[in-house]
């Protein structure tokens, strides 16, 4: 019975004991469930929280994992680093670590250029505009210190022109001190003069006087001397007109011969040319020869058997026409021509001017007037400057040509030789008139080919 009952207790010690167990297990889990319970919901928590601050897709970029190494060599948590990152950089662009990025975009807007571009690039440029403008500034500094320095040399000299003119005027003043002085001494000098040369007219007027009565003596001397010579000359005058109506050798008064006849029997060919004086126009009366020259009692000469007019030239030979012809004695080959006016040994005096073209090249040059009295010269002419009473042709070339007038701010060398045209075509205007009015006979270039039987090379 006693056993029994040590068995009963023991077991129901033990039921008691487990149910203690169980009990407790059964509370202990409840309470770890309840734990476990709020870490789950603790974990969910931290994860969405975690996700406001890092994505688990953002976890395995390479800039996070450096951020994160980063932050922990400097023992603090990615969000610690990146605040602490992020005030330091606020700090150096705003001067404020409490700005946030709201704050620096408002900032930076404000700022041309930061809008569309980095802080770093709109910093870069402000600087390069900084440098450029610092250039410019020390570009402009030295300008004006150059521009102070030549102030400062044209200050002195214009102080040295200043000293220089006063001292010229200092010197002109001291000369015109002089020669006032001498003036005085000049006028009184005048003065002094003046009266001896009074006295002298005085002296002069007296012998003038003295003079004139002496004087009129000889002429009536010298009157009466005259007529004898006035008689003397009578008498020699009429000696000397018999001896002129006598004449001169008939062979002196030929000019010429007829060296031969054109084909149509109209012209002829004479023996003078250029190189003898011989112009255009000119004629000649034809004789048969030279005895039929011969003047009678009175000094007058026979009518030829025709005249010829010289119609062109060369230099030892003429070409003429036959202008009139007595009937029944022809104008025949080696019958003489005379004209009583003409003189080969007459030098014909020219006046040439303008511009002209000697060599043909159809450009007219006053150079080539050079050429023109080089002609005339070797022609036997004479080329004079004015066109004066004694001369016999006036040559004009082409007019000179002025050109447009020069501004105002042309080469003295253009002025000069707008100038110089312009007193040539003047020239050239003038000797036209002159010559018109004086009845001077004006030819061209070519004229004066024509005349003298001389063509230049060119013109050929």
């Amino acid at each position: 019975m006693a056993g029994r009952t040590s068995t009963s207790v023991g077991m129901g010690v033990t039921v008691t004991i487990l149910s203690l167990l169980t009990l407790t297990l059964f509370v202990l889990s409840v309470v770890y469930f309840g734990r476990y319970k709020d870490q789950v919901r603790q974990n969910e928590q931290l994860k969405a929280d975690s996700q406001d601050i890092i994505r688990p897709d953002e976890r395995g970029q390479d800039f996070i994992r450096n951020l994160t190494e980063d932050a922990r060599k400097d023992r603090k948590s990615l969000v610690g680093y990146l605040v602490e990152t992020q005030g330091t950089i606020l700090e150096r662009v705003t001067g404020s670590r409490r700005d946030r990025l709201a704050d620096l975009a408002t900032k930076l807007g404000g700022i041309q250029g930061a809008d569309n571009a980095s802080l770093i690039s709109v910093i870069a440029n402000r600087d390069n505009e900084i440098a450029n403008l610092t250039a410019q500034v020390q570009q402009a500094d030295a300008a004006r210190a150059a521009a102070i320095a030549d102030l400062k040399a044209e200050v002195d000299r214009v102080d040295a022109l200043q000293r220089s003119h006063q001292a010229t005027v200092d010197a002109i003043n001291g000369q015109v001190g002089q020669y006032y002085d001498e003036i005085q001494r000049t006028k009184a000098e005048v003065e002094r003069y003046k009266g001896q040369v009074d006295d002298r007219l005085d002296r002069a007027r007296a012998d003038a006087s003295a003079t004139e009565k002496r004087l009129s003596e000889q002429v009536r001397e010298l009157s009466n001397q005259n007529l004898i010579l006035n008689a003397q000359l009578a008498e020699l005058r009429g000696q000397r007109q018999a001896a002129m109506f006598r004449g001169k050798d008939e062979a002196a008064l030929v000019d010429g011969t007829i060296i031969g006849m054109g084909d149509t029997g109209k012209r002829v060919f004479l023996s003078l040319g250029s190189d003898h004086k011989i112009q255009l126009g000119m004629t000649f009366t034809v004789y048969n020869d030279a005895a039929s020259i011969r003047p009678d009692e009175n000094g007058n000469y026979a009518p030829g058997k025709g005249t010829v007019e010289v119609i062109s030239l060369t230099p030892t030979s003429a070409t003429a026409r036959i202008t009139s012809e007595a009937r029944g004695n022809p104008i025949v080959k080696g019958d003489v021509i005379a004209n009583a006016l003409y003189d080969p040994n007459k030098i014909y005096r020219f006046v040439v001017f303008g511009n002209f073209d000697m060599n043909g090249d159809g450009v007219a040059t006053p150079l080539e007037r050079q050429d023109i009295e080089a002609t005339i010269r070797e022609w036997g002419g004479q080329v004079v400057a004015d066109l004066t009473g004694d001369v016999d042709f006036l040559i004009l070339g082409e007019r000179p040509i002025l050109p447009p007038r020069p501004g105002a701010d042309a080469p003295i060398e253009v002025v000069t030789r707008f100038v110089q045209i312009s007193r040539d075509a003047e020239r050239y205007d003038a000797l036209f008139r002159q010559a018109a009015a004086t009845s001077v006979p004006i030819l061209n270039e070519n004229r004066l080919y024509t005349m003298t039987g001389r063509t230049p090379a060119g013109r050929r």
